[in-house]
This record gives structure tokens, C-alpha cells and sequence, in this order.
């Protein structure tokens, strides 16, 4: 697996990689975890690290940050062998005439009418997953499960990946 251990990265060597970035409105995907990576060559900065996701036209770039040092990893789409974004389980248990429950029962949309809530354990949500799995190498990572929505349009972009698949948990 190809990386580089900076942040700026020479036009001339990505675009070989995974061509140009892609100037969508969105910069990047929301921050995530690095639970876990699997690879032929070890790298040691991505343990506990964080890190997002940006577009190219052929290709995903991963950069990773930890401790004011930074990798870039890109990935192109035709090494992706699955890419799976798992919503993690939701809780909601509204209290009998609050804002959220009257809020649900006028028919809003919980995305909206969880921020309504009194009580926190109202509405819980745990944390979305995201798995990467690359001819060289498998990531597992996590982040906040109010960022589903923003990550599965995010990723819903990504028409070249066969095996892109977007799990929601039956409620």
C-alpha cells in the first residue's frame, strides 16, 4: 500500500493514483477513528489515530492525523473490494407530551426531532461504522452515529465501487 507522510502531496503524484480531486461543495467526510488496520506493509501512525476521507475522480484519500503528524493514503476505487457503512443501533423512548414526542407524533423525521429532546437518553445512537477492505489492506472505523445521514451521502457518491453496500439497522 502506497503512502505518503505529509499532507501536501505534488499534484503529478496523485494524479496517477486516483486522479483529480473532486470539487463537489464538500471539502471531506465527517472525522473518523482508525479502529483497526490490516495490511501487508505496517504503518505505524495509524494506530489510534483520526482521520477523513476526501473524493478524487478515481479514487478515495484517506489523510491521517495523530500527534501534529499527518499520512496520506490513497485509495483507488478499482482496489476496493468492499466498502460497507454500518448505522449503528438507535434508542428512542420520548416522553409523553415533550417537544420530541409531539414532534413525532405530527409526523417530523426523527433526524430532526431528536435535537428536541430533554432528557438525553430520549434518543441515543451508536456509533457508525465504516469498513475498507483493499486488495493490500482492511480498515475498520468509527465515528459519532448522528453523522450517518451526512456519511451515506457522502459515500453514496461513489458509483465506481461494485461492492458498496450501506447497512441500517431494522428497528
Amino acid at each position: 500500500m502506497k503512502y505518503f507522510a505529509t499532507y501536501e502531496i505534488p499534484k503529478h503524484k496523485l494524479l496517477p493514483l486516483i486522479g483529480e480531486e473532486v470539487k463537489n461543495g464538500v471539502t471531506g467526510s465527517t472525522t473518523y477513528f482508525i479502529k483497526s488496520f490490516v495490511s501487508d506493509e505496517s504503518i505505524e501512525l495509524l494506530k489510534d489515530s483520526k482521520g477523513i476521507f476526501q473524493i478524487f475522480s478515481n479514487g478515495l484519500l484517506l489523510r491521517v492525523f495523530k500527534n501534529n503528524r499527518t499520512i496520506s493514503i490513497p485509495i483507488p476505487f478499482n482496489q476496493i473490494k468492499r466498502l460497507e457503512l454500518v448505522k449503528g443501533n438507535e434508542t428512542i423512548q420520548p416522553i409523553f407530551f415533550f417537544p420530541m414526542w409531539i414532534l413525532l407524533k405530527v409526523g417530523l423525521r426523527i433526524d430532526i426531532a431528536r435535537y428536541f429532546r430533554l432528557r438525553y437518553w430520549e434518543y441515543k445512537i451508536e456509533a457508525t461504522i465504516l469498513e475498507i477492505e483493499t486488495h493490500s489492506a482492511t480498515f475498520k472505523l468509527e465515528t459519532n452515529g448522528y453523522t450517518f445521514n451526512s456519511q451515506e451521502e457522502f459515500f453514496a457518491k461513489l458509483t465506481d465501487i461494485q461492492e458498496l453496500k450501506i447497512i441500517k439497522p431494522i428497528p
